[in-house]
């Protein structure tokens, strides 16, 4: 699948540390394949067991070279919500590792700049999908859940998920 990530995505991967050499290697091949040239892409494509430190170097020289504006921290953040919730809701992944890609990777690297004021990803506007990952967890692992109560845990557990995949589509019906 990473051969389907456009620059844009790449570049706010990059920034979030989510992008390793040999990915940003397959991600230049694909993308010379598609018609996108530029002597660093074709340099990097072309490394053999490419080193984080060199591939780093002609990733971020290929997307000045093809004019892509490196993003904030904050506006790369919104566009992996945006991607991973479109994501969620086209059943391209599942709603439980698209939450938890959102919680663990975007949300704990803005946190410090960003914080929440009320609730866990307020700050995002993603309090209501790691509301529903929370109850999941403690679906999952015994731990007391608030919702669905009077449900069996595998019942529940689906109920959640349901949950999960409808706060991604509310996230995208309100801001995007």
């Amino acid at each position: 699948m990473i051969e389907r990530i456009d620059p844009e995505e790449a570049y706010a991967r990059y920034l979030f540390r989510e992008l390793s050499s040999e990915e940003m290697r397959t991600l230049a091949d694909a993308w010379l394949n598609q018609g996108m040239f530029t002597e660093s892409l074709n340099q990097l494509c072309w490394l053999k067991e490419p080193d984080l430190f060199d591939a780093e170097r002609l990733f971020k020289k290929s997307l000045q070279e093809l004019e892509i504006k490196p993003p904030s921290r904050l506006e790369a953040a919104h566009l992996l919500i945006r991607i991973t919730l479109q994501r969620i809701v086209q059943s391209q992944i599942a709603p439980e590792k698209g939450a938890e890609f959102l919680y663990f990777i975007v949300h704990s690297q803005v946190s410090e700049d960003h914080p929440d004021e009320k609730y866990l990803g307020d700050s995002l506007g993603l309090e209501y999908l790691f509301c529903w990952l929370r109850e999941l967890w403690d679906c999952r692992d015994g731990s007391i859940i608030l919702h669905y109560t009077d449900l069996p845990r595998s019942e529940a557990e689906l109920k959640f998920k349901q949950h999960l995949f409808e706060a991604s589509k509310t996230w995208l019906r309100e801001h995007v």
